[in-house]
């Protein structure tokens, strides 16, 4: 049985319309750091710890995982960081990404960005719509051995969460 949590990076800052930064350098608002620390919290005291956490390079992205490593106490130093969630991807192309795993990690935690999280999560499972607000979080099973043989549409949704839900 495989898990993959796949995560939308908490609330972050709007660019103003004369900004030097790009949509890539957005920081979290105050708010990002708590929803994030909320939903983790949630987590951990759920008993639910991902084996491997996986990051779009997107300065927000990267900082709502940071919360998660710390959570998890996993060593950020050990959190992959890619520039495919930040860029955009296809169904396949995550599954093509995940297959390298092969029968390691039972459980992977993705931070990434809409629209990709949500539609990976719609094809991924059977459902037709999910709403993903920032910091919403999914886990859905496989009932696979091996990463590299888990398919679109076959898996099961087995919880979502957002800070909504938890205040």
């Amino acid at each position: 049985m495989k898990t993959l949590i796949l995560t939308r990076h908490a609330k972050t800052e709007q660019l103003a319309y004369n900004s030097s930064k790009s949509d890539f350098e957005r920081a979290l608002k105050p708010r990002g750091f708590n929803d994030a620390t909320i939903v983790a919290s949630d987590m951990v005291q759920r008993l639910i710890k991902p084996d491997l956490l996986i990051t779009s390079t997107a300065k927000r992205a990267e900082q709502t995982t940071e919360i998660f490593a710390a959570a998890f106490h996993i060593d950020k130093s050990s959190v992959k960081h890619e520039q495919f969630l930040y860029d955009g991807y296809t169904t396949s192309e995550l599954l093509s990404y995940l297959a390298q795993f092969r029968d390691q990690h039972e459980c992977i935690m993705i931070v990434g960005h809409n629209p990709e999280i949500a539609m990976s999560a719609i094809t991924l499972t059977d459902s037709d719509y999910l709403h993903f607000p920032t910091t919403g979080t999914i886990a859905i099973a496989f009932d696979a051995i091996n990463w590299e043989d888990i398919n679109a549409r076959e898996g099961k949704i087995k919880w979502f969460t957002s800070p909504k839900l938890l205040k």
